[in-house]
């Protein structure tokens, strides 16, 4: 049998997240290595949501522009579009942090099709149908069939869809801007003015094209506590690559010193 599983950093992880509600959104540090020069970047971006709205993936997501240095440095522009990444998120009313790593990649309405099957069946990303007749109890799946449950062109469609319909309208109008980065002339700055006024003349949906989000897939986590009574506390979560014969996604699980 092929399952999803909610890991057991996840429910401490949206708690965090609850208790610091004073927070508009929640910031991530963003790393990778650019392949070109070989260099370390980091950038922060905002954590939007786990994959399909489903905690049980264990993916997080957050959104960028498809014209932007992240994707062009971190992602390899051929047929595996995908890179390992860490991230870490400090929560400042709890004094929490979390670093997350593992591997990433895009889905977008031009790069669906980059996301390698394997990765997908490595880290059990079910797609959104069969989790939903499986939560009925109406899933069954031949284990020879390897591939069958992952998600499909239509999933990867309606996730864009959906997270982009989650955006504000001004949100929605950073992406049909001029590229990021491109040189400020007369005619990108006027460009900027008319959007930033709302009387570019583009319908909401402009700029779609160039709407991404990064899946951040799970292989470690470190989490520190500081304000725990005893001093602090620090637990180390790792996904393990063994299986248990019940075709559930292990975790290892280890309290270090903080």
């Amino acid at each position: 049998m092929f399952h999803s599983q909610m890991a057991p950093w996840v429910p401490t992880f949206i708690q965090s997240c609850k208790n610091n509600e004073l927070q508009p959104f929640t910031p991530l540090q963003f790393a990778t290595i650019d392949n070109a020069a070989n260099l370390p970047r980091v950038r922060t971006v905002v954590f939007r949501d786990f994959l399909f709205h489903d905690k049980k993936t264990n993916v997080l997501t957050f959104n960028s522009d498809l014209r932007s240095g992240k994707i062009d440095e971190s992602f390899p522009q051929e047929k595996d579009h995908t890179t390992t990444f860490e991230t870490c998120v400090y929560f400042p009313q709890t004094w929490e942090q979390y670093r997350f790593s593992g591997q990433c990649f895009v889905i977008s309405n031009k790069s669906k099709e980059h996301v390698p099957k394997e990765l997908l069946t490595k880290y059990k990303i079910l797609s959104p149908k069969v989790t939903n007749n499986e939560e009925a109890g109406e899933y069954v799946h031949d284990e020879e069939e390897d591939f069958c449950c992952v998600p499909d062109d239509e999933d990867w469609d309606n996730e864009v869809i959906r997270q982009w319909s989650s955006l504000s309208r001004s949100s929605k109008s950073l992406y049909r801007k001029p590229a990021p980065g491109s040189p400020l002339t007369k005619e990108t700055s006027k460009a900027l003015d008319k959007i930033q006024r709302g009387v570019d003349g583009a319908k909401e949906d402009a700029g779609l094209e160039n709407f991404g989000i990064v899946c951040l897939c799970i292989d470690t986590v470190d989490y520190l506590n500081l304000k725990d009574g005893r001093g602090g506390e620090r637990w180390i979560y790792r996904r393990s690559t063994e299986q248990d014969g019940t075709g559930l996604e292990t975790w290892d699980e280890q309290e270090v010193c903080p």
